[in-house]
């Protein structure tokens, strides 16, 4: 994304922030007050993508040899932990308030639901266009969540502006906290999974591997296959192939790595590659190439 849209975003959800809250407080709306701290979260996760957005890019060095492509991770990751943590404040203080209900200025409330949601509409569309990329796709999730919120709160003003029933603001904020926790635990998940070197959900290792046997007849066993991503876009294979003895070509190999490629998106590919007459894999055999 463009950094001065994604920082016009920022200074607009900072902006906004300060009004709901401010806002919220002083008519004294848990509803209000849920969703300024949703946006408040919404602002550490921008600042967080840009942040990583920057170091993602960065070229390996000694000490981070595969290079910094985990960063998105871990920023989805703790942004998904955030929202985990509001929630059980949330669900806490709406129990009081729904117990002990008092007058709310549903007006004032109400406008400034609008203009929120005015301002998650924008943040939302300009981020949906990278939501593949698992960093920005944290931060679409908090403003998602946001958006959710404004429109809860608009909702509850109308209904507490025409039945008094001031119960419905704090079953608002419950709401919106359901709404979020279910996206947020995907994300988390998804981001554990990956950064415990899980499969990628969109690849069959059994599928790999008789893709491999299927295509190319000089092909014995298939060992140690491996399949993990370092981020949702790039995932890596690393397989031991054992040929029937016959033959050792290199310009095959190369064609079974442009084929795999083109059928399962991986990033890169390493291969051993050894012959079935040999029971020690000598050096000479050994080839680890990246596509």
């Amino acid at each position: 994304m463009n950094s001065k849209r994604q920082q016009t975003i920022l200074i607009l959800t900072i902006a906004y922030f300060l009004i709901e809250l401010i806002g919220g407080l002083h008519y004294r709306s848990l509803a209000l007050v849920t969703d300024a701290s949703f946006m408040a979260i919404n602002i550490t996760g921008q600042l967080i993508a840009m942040y990583v957005a920057r170091i993602a890019g960065r070229l390996p060095t000694k000490s981070n040899t595969i290079g910094f492509e985990r960063a998105k991770v871990l920023s989805g990751l703790f942004n998904g932990i955030l929202v985990g943590f509001l929630l059980f404040y949330v669900f806490a203080d709406s129990y009081n308030k729904i117990t002990h209900p008092h007058p709310l200025e549903a007006d004032k409330i109400l406008a400034i639901a609008v203009i929120g949601l005015a301002v998650n509409a924008y943040a939302f569309f300009a981020f949906y266009r990278h939501s593949a990329d698992i960093n920005m796709k944290g931060a679409l999730l908090l403003i998602s969540n946001d958006a959710l919120g404004s429109i809860g709160v608009i909702l509850s003003s109308l209904i507490i502006k025409f039945t008094d029933l001031y119960y419905i603001d704090p079953l608002t904020a419950i709401i919106i906290g359901l709404l979020v926790a279910y996206p947020t635990y995907f994300l988390v998940r998804d981001s554990v999974h990956i950064l415990m070197e899980g499969t990628p959900a969109k690849i069959d290792p059994d599928k790999v591997e008789k893709f491999i046997h299927r295509n190319f007849s000089d092909i014995s066993s298939v060992k140690d296959l491996h399949i993990w991503g370092l981020s949702p876009e790039k995932i890596i294979l690393a397989v031991r192939i054992r040929t029937n003895g016959n033959t050792y070509d290199r310009a095959a190999m190369k064609m079974m790595k442009a084929h795999l490629l083109r059928e399962y998106g991986f990033s890169d590919i390493y291969v051993e590659l050894y012959e079935e007459e040999h029971r020690k894999e000598p050096s000479g055999d050994l080839t680890r190439d990246f596509v």
